[in-house]
């Protein structure tokens, strides 16, 4: 008998099986020019990135993250 191969549990597969707090819904849409897409492109190909989707919410969150932190009030 063959051996049946556990799948492993990225955080999209342990999304669906503990619930779905964090599933994704939304879509946004973003357009590029020719020239962005180049360079879009050209990162991907030097750093071996094959999950552009990944990358766009890991650059936008960070920089949101960073955006609130610089402007969290201060009291001193």
């Amino acid at each position: 008998m063959s051996r049946s191969k556990k799948k492993k549990l990225t955080p999209a597969t342990a999304d669906r099986k503990g619930g779905d707090a964090l599933r994704r819904r939304y879509r946004k849409v973003i357009l590029f020019n020719e020239k962005e897409l180049s360079f879009i492109d050209q990162y991907c190909r030097k750093y071996s990135i094959g999950n552009r989707s990944a990358l766009f919410r890991n650059i936008i969150i960070s920089h949101i993250l960073e955006q609130i932190d610089d402007n969290y009030p201060k009291l001193f």
